[in-house]
């Protein structure tokens, strides 16, 4: 299981990415100030670091610094409200790995993550995805059903792979639109019903492997 520090001074936001984290099947620990998450880091070295840039006190870019000269095989992605190119190109030449800009969607993070770490570590492509008739690559972005492959937007494809990696997990309409959101964090202008109709005529199955849980929200009930 691979180990991960997010480092964020904004609590929620916090709470949530170890959340994604966590459910993802990463070891994750949290820390409010750069100070603290540098002698943690330092003491123990994950395998990767969420990193606020505008952090109490010790800013992040002076720990990603630290993290380079003493730990240099820990993985880092900056995250910061800072969208300037001069902010990112300072901290990819920093050292970090990744740069994720405020507002972002957890699930994004998520994945970015993944690809990190296999990048970083040499991990192996995501598994092969498998729910009756529907097959999805990954690693490849595509989806089979049956002999027959099918397009999806990436919002779409999104929706699919959340509730296919979860069977018979209800997720609320509230919960998959967070899940679907941009990476600029912007609300989406159509509705989850709108997106799941999409996907369910796009497969094409009777019944319709995603299931309406009236009043919540869908599941996956192949």
């Amino acid at each position: 299981m691979a180990s991960i520090v997010v480092v964020e001074d904004e609590r929620a936001l916090s709470a949530l990415l170890a959340a994604y984290l966590t459910r993802a099947g990463f070891d994750v620990a949290t820390y409010a100030d750069g100070r603290s998450a540098e002698n943690a880091i330092v003491s123990r070295p994950p395998d990767l670091v969420l990193l606020d840039i505008l952090l109490p006190g010790l800013d992040g870019l002076s720990v990603l610094r630290e993290i380079r000269q003493i730990c240099p095989q820990v993985a880092v992605i900056l995250l910061t409200a800072l969208a300037q190119e001069s902010e990112r190109i300072t901290g990819l030449i920093a050292g970090a790995d990744d740069y994720i800009t405020k507002p972002f969607s957890p699930a994004e993070v998520v994945l970015r993550v993944q690809a990190v770490l296999r990048r970083t570590q040499g991990e192996p492509p995501p598994a092969i995805l498998e729910s009756g008739p529907v097959r999805i690559d990954p690693a490849a972005r595509t989806v089979q059903v049956g002999d027959r492959a099918i397009d999806l937007t990436a919002s779409e494809y999104t929706l699919l792979t959340t509730l296919i990696r979860h069977p018979g997990q209800t997720f609320t309409r509230d919960q998959l639109l967070d899940i679907l959101q941009g990476p600029d964090g912007s609300a989406l202008d159509r509705t989850v019903d709108v997106f799941v109709a999409k996907v369910r005529k796009k497969l094409g199955l009777t019944p319709s492997p995603i299931h309406t849980v009236y009043g919540v929200g869908y599941r996956w009930t192949h």
